[in-house]
């Protein structure tokens, strides 16, 4: 069965954006959000994240304190998107004092995951990008890029580090903007323990196809998370999973069962004006929905596997067809 978490930063936002600076909900305090997952099945972990996460200077009394509520830390993320002094970049920046504290967070994070017992620590390269024609010198990006991994990477080979590639926002255009990208650099650095973070969403956005994506990364060992949303392919509002692209979604999901992934399905959703509990609680169930779909397709995998390998589109979808809508 998968691992489902929670991020505490999603579900407790008060969803702020340019339109409406307030947001449209007050935020729910840490201790109300644990009160409230743990009354949900399903949900065994949180996504928390450095700086800025509650308690997260105190990572024995965080753990203590998600023990009490029968949960711990799945994955935990180097926030380094939120403030104005990285809005030329990160592990790209020209400036190298810059480069220099982003490294210092995102090893310090690592540090922490060891402590907090993670998964993977989470590295969203935000502002490495650019806007306009004739903005960046692309070789020094990249070897900015390259280095900077390669360093973080040496901190602690026992720790996953998770990439995650986004085509654009907030800039323009991402340096890592697919998952073709992300592999080319995983595979020009030295490090072995940097992967990646497949963001269903994001694989939509970048008009790929998500159960390649996650095959490729799986056939190398560099898949170490998966968040689930969705969108209609022209932009990351993070919508609810599962609402939107649904053949895709169940392709994704039955190729994870062909994989041994031992991650988590980070929930990676936002709520900005639909009930953000019952949004939560119906994701969970989306992805258990999808789970048991894909499951039953497994049964017949020799069948389905067969006809992948002879491009039988039209038997397939009768089959599936079959098993998932005829009682």
């Amino acid at each position: 069965m998968l691992k489902i978490n929670a991020c505490v930063g999603i579900m407790g936002a008060t969803y702020n954006e340019r339109y409406v600076p307030g947001g449209y909900f007050d935020q729910i305090e840490f201790e109300k959000i644990l009160e409230i997952v743990s009354e949900i099945d399903d949900v065994s972990g949180y996504f928390v994240y450095y700086p800025g996460h509650p308690l997260i200077d105190d990572p024995e009394k965080l753990k203590r304190k998600l023990a009490d509520y029968n949960s711990k830390v799945s994955d935990i993320g180097a926030e380094t998107w939120a403030d104005r002094k990285w809005k030329y970049g990160t592990l790209t920046a020209k400036d190298k004092n810059i480069r220099k504290e982003a490294i210092k967070i995102i090893k310090h994070t690592m540090d922490l995951a060891v402590e907090l017992d993670a998964h993977s620590v989470l590295v969203w390269p935000a502002h490495d990008g650019v806007d306009y024609a004739f903005q960046a010198d692309f070789n020094s990006a990249w070897d900015y890029l390259i280095e900077s991994l390669e360093e973080i990477g040496e901190h602690n080979s026992e720790v996953k580090v998770a990439i995650e590639y986004k085509q654009k926002d907030p800039r323009a255009k991402s340096y890592i903007e697919d998952m073709a990208k992300l592999m080319f650099i995983i595979k020009s650095i030295k490090a072995d323990n940097i992967g990646a973070a497949l963001d269903l969403g994001h694989s939509f956005f970048a008009a790929e196809r998500p159960a390649e994506s996650l095959a490729l990364l799986d056939r190398h060992n560099k898949l170490y998370q998966i968040h689930l949303n969705d969108n209609y392919r022209d932009a990351d509002p993070d919508l609810l999973f599962g609402a939107i692209n649904f053949w895709e979604t169940l392709e994704f999901f039955y190729w994870l069962t062909k994989i041994e992934y031992d991650g988590w399905m980070h929930t990676d959703f936002v709520s900005p004006r639909d009930d953000r509990i019952k949004m939560f609680k119906l994701a969970v169930k989306l992805i258990r929905d999808y789970e048991k779909m894909a499951e039953k397709l497994k049964k017949h995998s020799n069948i389905i596997d067969g006809n992948l390998k002879g491009h039988n589109f039209v038997d397939n979808m009768a089959l599936i067809r079959e098993l998932l809508f005829e009682k």
